[in-house]
């Protein structure tokens, strides 16, 4: 279940269909079902199904509520960190400017180069070896970075080489804390329990249209459809990298333009 979850959970377009086929074929079991009860004329059953829709539906209302906060927040902490990373580059980028030669220029260098390897990190989708790629890059340069920055402190103990070295030290920090923020994803268990409440939920919706005889579309059709494209806005903002929301990097696509006009 959970290799099968994982996959799907890969890409909104799987999301919609999966949950879509699940809860259409859910909704038409307990219409069949329903249709025995209707068929007895069992008043027993019938007067239970207002209350069992009810709760039920009532329930996935507040667990798809809870699940859209916990999906909103992740979004929101990922989209500010683009635009406090883009400002630290940014900053540290003109504080470089006050270091010693041969360390100004490898610095800026150094940067224009980062800024190009951590767009490339987000561009590389679910490729693990580009990803892995893209953060080693990024270490590389962190790394080259922090030895100018030494090295530049050696030759000019100045409070502007102390604030570059504190602007490069945010940098580093904002790196580590993306990719926290980026494996903080909605647990695969609160998922599986939206599976099950949602299957609940228009099985109700089938089995009270069976128990009344009718086969109607929004029973059966219209309540499976909207709740798997809810469920896959859901996916959409709880995924990381590429999806039809996705977090936008226009920080760092402008900082990149900007640093290229400033390149000698």
């Amino acid at each position: 279940m959970q290799d099968l979850l994982t996959h799907v959970f890969s890409s909104q377009w799987r999301v919609l269909f999966f949950f879509t086929v699940v809860l259409l074929a859910v909704a038409e079991l307990g219409f069949r079902r329903g249709l025995r009860v209707h068929e007895t004329s069992d008043e027993a059953c019938l007067n239970q199904l207002g209350t069992l829709q009810g709760s039920v539906l009532g329930l996935l209302a507040l667990l798809l509520g809870f699940t859209f906060a916990m999906a909103m927040q992740r979004y929101e902490v990922r989209r500010d960190l683009v635009v406090q990373e883009a400002n630290a580059i940014g900053s540290t980028y003109l504080l470089a400017a006050f270091l010693p030669e041969p360390h100004r220029g490898a610095s800026e260098q150094l940067l224009r180069r980062y800024v190009d390897v951590r767009l490339g990190f987000y561009g590389a989708g679910y490729d693990s070896d580009r990803i892995a790629s893209a953060e080693q890059a990024a270490t590389a340069i962190q790394r080259q970075l922090w030895n100018h920055a030494v090295a530049a402190g050696k030759l000019s103990d100045s409070p502007l080489t102390a604030n570059f070295v504190n602007s490069l030290g945010r940098i580093i920090d904002l790196d580590t804390t993306r990719l926290a923020a980026m494996r903080n994803r909605i647990p695969l268990t609160v998922w599986v329990l939206l599976l099950g409440v949602a299957g609940c939920g228009c099985w109700a919706t089938g089995y009270g249209a069976g128990a009344t005889g009718r086969r109607t579309a929004f029973a059966l059709t219209i309540v499976p459809v909207l709740i798997a494209a809810v469920i896959t806005v859901l996916a959409d903002f709880s995924a990381t990298r590429r999806g039809l929301i996705g977090i936008s990097q226009e920080s760092l696509v402008a900082l990149q333009q900007s640093l290229s006009e400033r390149q000698p």
